[in-house]
Parts: C-alpha cells; sequence; structure tokens
C-alpha cells in the first residue's frame, strides 16, 4: 500500500495490492478525500499485476517532469520493476526493468526506493542479495 505525494488537489490516490501465491494478482487505485476522509474505488484504475507486488510507490514528485501528460506516476516491484503511467481514468504500463543477464528465471525484488536527489534513479534490492540502481528515464542500470 502507497499514498500518492500530497499534492494542491483535493485528492489523492492510495494504490492497494493483492498478494495471492498464483502468478495473477491485483492493484487498485483508490481516490482518498483526506477533507471528508472519504475513500471511492475506481475500477478504470484497477489492473492486474504478475506475482504479488512486493512494493508499491508513487513518484515522489506531486507533478513528475517525466511525463507532462501524467497525472502520476507509479513504480511496482515483484519479479521485475514495473513503471506505470496513472491517468484521469486508466493506467498504462510505461516500462519494465529487467537485469537478468544469463540466468533463465529472473530473481524476485524485494523492495526499491526513489533516490530522492536525482527523482530519476530507483534502487533496487533482490532476493539474491544484489542492489541494482536503475536510470528509469532512459531504462538502464
Amino acid at each position: 500500500m502507497s499514498f500518492s505525494p500530497t499534492t494542491n488537489s483535493p485528492q489523492q490516490h492510495i494504490v492497494i495490492g493483492s498478494f495471492v501465491k498464483e502468478y495473477t494478482n491485483h492493484i487498485d487505485i483508490l481516490n482518498f478525500n483526506p477533507d471528508t476522509l472519504l475513500i471511492k474505488s475506481q475500477p478504470s484504475l484497477s489492473f492486474d499485476h504478475p506475482y504479488p507486488p512486493t512494493k508499491l510507490m508513487f513518484h515522489p514528485a506531486a507533478y513528475s517532469t517525466l511525463q507532462k501528460t501524467s497525472s502520476g506516476l507509479l513504480v511496482t516491484s515483484g519479479d521485475y520493476l514495473r513503471h506505470w503511467e496513472v491517468r484521469e481514468n486508466s493506467v498504462e504500463a510505461l516500462s519494465l526493468f529487467n537485469n537478468r543477464k544469463t540466468r533463465k528465471f529472473c530473481t524476485p525484488l524485494t523492495s526499491f526506493d526513489w533516490n530522492k536527489i536525482e527523482l530519476k534513479q530507483i534502487e533496487t534490492l533482490s532476493i539474491d542479495t544484489t542492489c541494482t540502481i536503475w536510470d528509469i528515464e532512459r531504462g538502464v542500470v
């Protein structure tokens, strides 16, 4: 679960993910009004996610400089790091970050975090104890 960054808007998003021991899991993005404390489902902002997401996080900046048309950027981890664009009525996959070189299978990610100084960088942590720093604008390590 994660809250979107605070903006001048009266509404925030809450993202929650399922944790089912199967391939198909689900992510829901809910609208949250901090003034009224009401949480409202928005079905158009729900989507399938491969494997359980180990972490969900919105871009720390209120309005991303990476995508001018975006109302929010979301990153999820699990089998890979995935980058999503959250629009008013839809969620679109932007990119999948895969650091697998010669292994047959991916090494699941346990967590990640944004670089608070350089917001285009994300560090991922993997079950095999590796740490990777990604440039999400260029899609490279």
